[in-house]
C-alpha cells in the first residue's frame, strides 16, 4: 500500500459537486473532500485524451484491483520542519459510543461531528472519551482529532484546514431573462503560517511495469489539468504528485473487521458483509434541462464490513462509468462494532 500526496498551492479552491434535484442548483453544494469516484473520472478522462484505445483495458485492471484507489483525504505538512499528519476518516462504529462528562451531559454531539482522526491516534486507536482529555489530544475545527503532540497550542489557536464559501454568479450562456442568479459553493484550503494543507489517497498499485508506466502518465496529466468541478476559473489546481515514504502497516494487519476507504457500490451479494455504515447518493448529473446520468447508491468512507468486498464499477449513462471498487484497511480491535 502506497501514499500518493496531491500538492496544492496556499488557499486553493475546489468545487466538488453534490447531487442535486434541480438543475438549477447543482452548483450549491461541495463535499469536503475528494471522493474515489472523482478521483477515478479525473483519471479516466486523461487516459482517453493520451490514450484512448486503453480504456477498456485500465478499466479491467481497476475491476480487477489491478490497481486502487481510496478517497483523498486531508494531509498536513510543516512549513518549517516537514513534519507530517495524515488523517482518516472516522470509523462509523464510533458514533455509538456514549460519552458523558463531568457535569453529566452526554457528548454525543460534539463527537459525531468530528469526522478525521490523524493517523498516530487511528494507531493509538484512542477513543471517544479521550479525544476531549486535552493532555492526549486536540480538536481542530471540530471536526479533525490530532494527539497533543501533534500540533503545538500556539498552532491551534489559528489553524483551520477547511472552510466552505458562497458566491452568487449570473448565469451568461442563456436565452431565459429571469431566474439567471445562483449560488456556488466552493471549498478551500485553509492552514495557517506553519501548516499548509494538501490531499493524499492510498494506493494498492500491481500493476505491470508498462502498464504503470501509462498509470504514472495519465497522473501527471490529471495534475496540469486540476481536479474537481469549475476548473474554468481556477478551481482544482494540484502542483504536483508524489509518493510520500511512510509505514502504512498499520493498515494493513489482520483484524476481526475492514474499515472502508473508498466510495463503495457494492455488488448484491455483497451487502451482507456491511456491518455498519452512511450511504450517499452519487451520478445524476444533468446534461440537459430533462436529461440527466443514472442516480446510485453509494457507501460512504468509514464504513465497518466483515471483509474486504469487491465493489463495482457501473454504467449511469452512455459511456460514463461510475467508481465503486472497495479500498478497505484494517480496523483497530477497539474500533470493531459489537451488537449490543
Amino acid at each position: 500500500m502506497q501514499v500518493k500526496i496531491l500538492y496544492c498551492p496556499p488557499g486553493s479552491r475546489f468545487h466538488l459537486g453534490e447531487i442535486s434535484e434541480v438543475r438549477s442548483t447543482t452548483l450549491t453544494d461541495t463535499a469536503i473532500y475528494i471522493h474515489s469516484d472523482v478521483l477515478f473520472g479525473a483519471f479516466l478522462y486523461q487516459l482517453a485524451y493520451l490514450y484512448p484505445e486503453k480504456v477498456p483495458h485500465f478499466i479491467e485492471l481497476f475491476r480487477n484491483k489491478q490497481i486502487q484507489f481510496s478517497s483523498a483525504f486531508y494531509f498536513l505538512e510543516n512549513r518549517n520542519n516537514q513534519s507530517k499528519i495524515f488523517f482518516l476518516p472516522k470509523p462509523v462504529s464510533l458514533n455509538l459510543i456514549e460519552v458523558i462528562d463531568s457535569k453529566g451531559e452526554s457528548q454525543h454531539k460534539k463527537l459525531k461531528s468530528i469526522q478525521f482522526l490523524s493517523w498516530k491516534v487511528w494507531q493509538k486507536a484512542l477513543m471517544p472519551q479521550d479525544w476531549l482529555n486535552s493532555e492526549l489530544c486536540h480538536i481542530i475545527d471540530g471536526k479533525f482529532v490530532v494527539l497533543a503532540n501533534e500540533i503545538s497550542p500556539q498552532d491551534l489557536a489559528d489553524l483551520r484546514i477547511f472552510a466552505k464559501d458562497d458566491t452568487l454568479k449570473v448565469r451568461l450562456h442563456t436565452t431565459e431573462e429571469t431566474g439567471n442568479l445562483y449560488s456556488q459553493t466552493d471549498l478551500f484550503l485553509l492552514g495557517n503560517k506553519n501548516w499548509q494543507v494538501h490531499w493524499y489517497f492510498l494506493e494498492k498499485n500491481l500493476l505491470s511495469a508498462q502498464d504503470n508506466e501509462i498509470y504514472q502518465q495519465v497522473w501527471q496529466n490529471v495534475i496540469k489539468v486540476g481536479i474537481g468541478g469549475e476548473r474554468s476559473t481556477g478551481a482544482g489546481k494540484i502542483t504536483h504528485i508524489s509518493s510520500a515514504e511512510t509505514d502504512t502497516n498499520f493498515l494493513q494487519q489482520e483484524s476481526s473487521q475492514k474499515v472502508n476507504f473508498s466510495l463503495t457500490i457494492p455488488q448484491k451479494n455483497e451487502i451482507a458483509h456491511l456491518l455498519l455504515y452512511q450511504s450517499k447518493l452519487r451520478g445524476g448529473t444533468f446534461l440537459a434541462e430533462n436529461y440527466r446520468l443514472k442516480v446510485v447508491q453509494s457507501i460512504l468512507e468509514g464504513a465497518i464490513q466483515t471483509q474486504e468486498i469487491q465493489g463495482n464499477i457501473v454504467e449511469i449513462g452512455e459511456n460514463k462509468l461510475r467508481y465503486g471498487i472497495n479500498f478497505a484497511a484494517a480496523l483497530p480491535e477497539k474500533y470493531a462494532f459489537t451488537e449490543s
